[in-house]
């Protein structure tokens, strides 16, 4: 993909990298394109990095991956079905299912979301690197953002609001909270998270959805994103959520921990218009809603 950039006046005279690194470029992106041919052209001629830009010339950095990262890659491409719910030149929303990995690991290298998109593009002849801005755990379903090029995972990290949709055990109170308590890792598990004076900050904000006496459906907000955030925290003041049973939740109603990824808002890097996207519960967790 061609970003393409117009030099104003207050920019008149930088280097092509000043420029660049103005827009929000990374130095990292800058070094791997200047080679290239057509890596960095001004009104379409190729110039180096020390080159001096002019008011009203056109900037274009082109950002597509090349075979070359695709073989630097170590994900399998897999023929594997994806819910693709948004997509536009620079970045894709798919609705993940739950009980499938986000990345391969050492121990499953396959069926997860990265090797369903490689597969995906491998079937369209392109080669594209799995950029995933949001991460989700195995069992918690719902939207993942995924990046289609290095610049726009660049502009898109940290620029990303997410809603999640949590079913806990118990009637929470107050109906509406913030819950800052810091999180560390478990001194004799490389898996499991807890609150500890010395864990690093985090920030949950809830508001109760609806409730009875046995569960709470709520939406929560991350001001952080501490891994396991959601589940350490309400399992800490006493609410586990429904399957979360390495937090002390009950398998009785749902088998596994009953947390989806709802909603996503963003701005589109390449079009700069905002996205607003929903995902519904899945069926799991809307046996449980519907009896609350």
């Amino acid at each position: 993909m061609t970003v393409n950039f117009t030099v104003k006046e207050q920019s008149d005279g930088s280097t092509l990298t000043a420029f660049l690194r103005g827009e929000g470029v990374s130095l990292a992106l800058i070094k791997k394109i200047k080679f290239q041919p057509d890596g960095i052209l001004v009104d379409g001629v190729r110039q180096n990095t020390d080159y001096k830009v002019k008011t009203g010339q056109t900037v274009a950095i082109n950002v597509s991956d090349t075979r070359e990262d695709a073989e630097k890659s170590t994900v399998i491409p897999q023929d594997i079905p994806m819910n693709i719910v948004y997509m536009d030149d620079c970045c894709m929303v798919v609705d993940k299912p739950y009980y499938m990995p986000v990345h391969p690991s050492f121990n499953h290298p396959t069926d997860t979301l990265a090797n369903a998109f490689c597969g995906y593009w491998q079937k369209k002849g392109e080669e594209k690197i799995f950029r995933a801005i949001n991460r989700l755990d195995k069992n918690t379903s719902g939207l993942v953002l995924i990046a289609l090029d290095p610049f726009s995972a660049e502009k898109l990290k940290g620029n990303v609001e997410k809603t999640y949709t949590a079913i806990v055990q118990g009637k929470v109170t107050p109906a509406q909270g913030i819950i800052e308590l810091p999180i560390a890792r478990e001194t004799e598990s490389i898996i499991t998270r807890c609150v500890r004076a010395d864990g690093q900050y985090a920030r949950t904000e809830y508001t109760v959805v609806k409730q009875n006496d046995e569960f709470s459906l709520m939406d929560i907000k991350l001001h952080t994103g501490r891994t396991h955030q959601i589940r350490v925290h309400f399992s800490h003041i006493g609410y586990p959520l429904a399957g979360d049973d390495l937090y002390g939740g009950s398998l009785s109603a749902i088998g596994r921990h009953a947390l989806h990824c709802r909603k996503l808002e963003f701005i589109s890097p390449c079009t700069g218009d905002k996205v607003v996207i929903n995902s519904k519960f899945p069926g799991d967790m809307q046996q449980i809603v519907i009896k609350i």
